[in-house]
């Protein structure tokens, strides 16, 4: 691939990244959202959020196979209970990352 294609193909990610990325921005308030579609956003971030972690939480990676199982004797979900239960008491976002990592290390060592 030569210089000049590398810059085309620079350039044109970037406006596409401009574009994808700015579009609400550029379009300012002729854009419109409706009440129900805010509504919904507003999960958004937490079922992302979700979908991230939970895989990893109850999924190992087998080192024969290099495939993923569902294995729920690990400490990964023995860390994710205990950090739920503690949101659940504590309601505070640092006690619950303290909590789950103190259950996961506990859990490493006795399984």
């Amino acid at each position: 691939m030569s210089s000049l294609e590398l810059w085309v193909a620079f350039l044109g990610l970037m406006l596409i990244t401009i574009i994808t990325r700015g579009f609400f921005l550029l379009a300012g308030s002729r854009f419109e959202i409706s009440e129900t579609i805010r509504e919904v956003l507003r999960y958004a971030p937490t079922a992302a959020l979700i979908a991230i972690v939970l895989p990893e939480v109850i999924f190992t990676k087998d080192p024969s196979s290099q495939l993923l199982e569902l294995h729920l004797n690990s400490p990964q979900v023995y860390g994710g209970i205990a950090a739920i239960i503690g949101f659940l008491i504590t309601k505070s976002m640092l006690a619950t990352i303290f909590i789950g990592m103190l259950a996961f290390t506990i859990a490493r060592f006795l399984i």
